[in-house]
């Protein structure tokens, strides 16, 4: 039996919204013993002490939506790099999108990526299922077999379901396997020409805009196919107060929704496409300062329930060309903590509230059974230092990727050590 006992730790803990100083033991990976105040001497015999000397100690972050770029594209990150960047990002499970190359939708795939990341250690790898066959949108993947080989629910990675008749019946199975659907929320017709947000900075700048429309038009029409088939609901990444204003009643009205928001978009506005660096090529593309707003306000009061990385691995070449024809997306794991802190140090959320959105509700979202430092659990764990300052620079990233729209930033919040089952999988 493996004993580690943690001392001196600033216990965190949504699940119990704990807060104090405290200890953790943790026995052949899981949580044992877990309480404010000093360990008594009797859980100190034959273990390793880790004094945590006043860090933070909380559940390890569940990253609930990151592009891996292996199979298929492995010279822009392969498998080993993304569990060991998310590692340093206090991490301790990812999520992964089917858009890989080939995409996975059938139980073969997630039966062997699943197996080689075991292989490898860092983060724990989870996958979601390609909800129709190579992300077309039209036929039905096999959701019933993927299920049985551990999907955690169904997705159409960065493509949404744009036939309403095939959404309806991936929802109707969803239900009955009793998994998430997880909807990329966009009308691709309106979007198909899009450079960045539409409006006055895009017209000022000479860029064709994407409407914000686009995300609440989805969403509306997919509220009611929930309605009809009672579908467990998640909308990624949401960028507009239309589509929050949407959410919100969706969740008054008792329907099983829920949504999750990336750090550029309550960290960044359209103004940064300004200088038309192609680092803010995103997608969604970033939205208004008062979209902004929303987004924090909808953090704070619940009606958004997570925040995930966006994680995307870009080609260096197809981000330089000019801002229009460049690839979107950027690397998200590396910086996620840090960047969900400065919520919490700017005064709109409470620190247990940000690990709620990072660890907790993204676990109970898709049935992980994390989260919590509750005896009996996993012990995957993130120590860190809330207020440590640094400045964001690419270069240093663990990721292969080191695209990012937040170069040069300075934030407070470093990752000390992550744990993975009571193993460490990070350390500093």
């Amino acid at each position: 039996m493996t004993r580690t006992l943690f001392t001196n730790a600033r216990l965190l803990d949504p699940a119990q919204a704990l807060d104090a100083p405290g200890y953790l033991l943790a026995e052949d990976g899981l949580i044992t013993a877990a309480g404010a105040g000093s360990a008594d001497t009797t859980l100190r015999k034959d273990a390793e002490i880790i004094d945590c000397k006043g860090a933070c100690l909380a559940p390890g972050l569940v990253d609930m939506r990151v592009q891996s770029a292996d199979p298929g594209a492995e010279h822009l990150e392969d498998l080993h790099t993304l569990l060991h960047a998310a590692a340093s990002g206090g991490i301790s499970t990812i999520v992964a999108l089917p858009n890989a190359k080939p995409v996975i939708d059938d139980a073969s795939m997630i039966d062997s990526l699943s197996l080689r990341a075991t292989r490898i250690g860092g983060a724990r790898l989870r996958l979601y299922g390609a909800a129709t066959r190579k992300l077309r949108g039209k036929a039905m993947a096999e959701l019933g077999l993927m299920a049985e080989a551990g999907a955690v629910g169904f997705s159409n990675g960065n493509r949404c379901i744009m036939d309403s008749l095939v959404m309806r019946r991936l929802l109707a199975y969803s239900a009955m396997l009793d998994r998430p659907f997880i909807q990329h929320c966009e009308d691709h017709d309106l979007t198909a020409a899009g450079e960045m947000n539409e409006g006055e900075t895009s017209t000022r700048l000479g860029l064709i805009g994407a409407p914000a429309e686009a995300e609440a038009i989805i969403i509306d029409r997919d509220l009611h196919l929930i309605r009809m088939t009672g579908a467990r609901y998640h909308a990624a990444h949401i960028s507009t107060r239309a589509a929050i204003e949407s959410i919100r009643r969706a969740k008054a009205e008792g329907l099983p929704v829920t949504a999750d928001t990336a750090p550029p978009y309550f960290m960044l506005n359209e103004m940064a496409v300004s200088t038309y660096d192609t680092a803010f090529k995103l997608s969604p593309p970033l939205r208004s300062e008062d979209d902004r707003q929303a987004v924090i306000a909808a953090l704070a009061d619940g009606t958004i329930d997570a925040i995930a990385s966006d994680h995307v691995p870009v080609d260096g070449d197809a981000k330089a060309q000019p801002f229009g024809p460049s690839q979107p997306g950027a690397s998200g794991v590396d910086t996620l903590l840090a960047l969900t802190l400065s919520l919490v140090h700017q005064g709109h959320l409470e620190l247990l509230r940000a690990l709620e959105l990072l660890s907790l509700a993204p676990s109970t979202i898709l049935d992980l059974g994390g989260g919590a430092l509750i005896p009996g659990t996993a012990a995957d764990l993130v120590m860190f230092d809330a207020d440590s300052s640094h400045i964001i620079r690419g270069s240093a990233f663990a990721s292969s990727s080191r695209v990012t729209p937040f170069e040069g930033m300075p934030v407070q919040g470093r990752v000390l050590a992550t744990y993975v089952a009571g193993a460490p999988i990070f350390r500093t």
